[in-house]
């Protein structure tokens, strides 16, 4: 018991491909949905059963299914389940859903059970970076000549840097989902994929230069949420209506809201 015990708390759980996210399930498509279940030192398992729940709410949409793939051969993905067009198409758009995945794999001569919670989101459309490396050498010309040992391109930079901004969204009541306007989020993913580039490479080099860079990105990634606006699709029609600009970050009122009338706050 002691080794079961011990073994599930060193169990790490991601999405695959791994997003850092909640899961982003698209209303009425075919899909499929995955997940990788590892140890701490990063060793994967390979499990030797598996069931797949999908709940919206208190209603279950799908009740411990067998899983549609298991195995090392999968590597990196543990498990993986089939989603069809059919267990979607009627259902509500909403932050709402949960998947729960049950997986069974043998560690030290034993067979352990786990129950991974993933929360989900039914969404018409994901929302999609639009920064690519060329956007970061605008910035700095000579920016691929600094790229770390092993590195190719910035891809792995860019890729956290959106993972952060969309959480970022997500603390500030936003649901990434329903923003139409992916070029306002452009500047904000090119300040924190140069701020987190930086900070890699002060790290490498010990050169000064490059934290203070590090330092200024993150300046102006924090300044740019108080100017980012874009249209919020919030009746998720999946279209542009009027009245749906939202900021960045949400409005705080301390006093009288403009257009609010004055004879509520005199008592008249």
């Amino acid at each position: 018991m002691a080794d079961s015990f011990k073994y599930i708390k060193e169990s790490i759980f991601q999405g695959v491909p791994h997003t850092g996210l909640p899961s982003m399930i698209v209303k009425g498509a075919d899909q499929t949905l995955a997940v990788k279940w590892s140890q701490q030192s990063e060793v994967a398992l390979s499990p030797t059963a598996g069931t797949f729940t999908l709940k919206q709410g208190g209603k279950v949409l799908l009740d411990a299914v067998p899983c549609t793939t298991l195995g090392a051969s999968l590597t990196p993905t543990s498990a993986t389940y089939d989603l069809l067009a059919g267990a979607t198409t009627g259902e509500a758009l909403g932050s709402d859903y949960l998947e729960i995945w049950t997986l069974t794999a043998v560690v030290h001569a034993a067979p352990i059970t786990v129950e991974f919670r993933r929360s989900a989101t039914l969404v018409l459309s994901g929302l999609w970076p639009m920064v690519s490396d060329v956007d970061l050498v605008a910035r700095h010309s000579r920016l691929d000549d600094l790229l770390p040992p092993g590195e190719i391109n910035w891809a792995r930079y860019r890729e956290l840097a959106w993972e952060i901004l969309n959480r970022d969204l997500i603390k500030k009541g936003r649901r990434p989902e329903l923003v139409l306007d992916s070029y306002a989020l452009i500047d904000a993913h090119v300040y924190k994929s140069l701020e987190l580039i930086f900070r890699d490479l002060s790290t490498l080099v010990g050169d000064g230069r490059y934290t203070e860079f590090a330092i200024l990105y993150g300046e102006a990634y924090t300044a740019e949420w108080e100017v980012i606006q874009f249209r919020y699709d919030r009746n998720e029609d999946n279209a542009i209506d009027p009245g749906e600009l939202e900021s960045g970050s949400p409005s705080l009122w301390l006093g009288v809201p403009p257009g609010f009338p004055s004879s509520v706050v005199k008592g008249g």
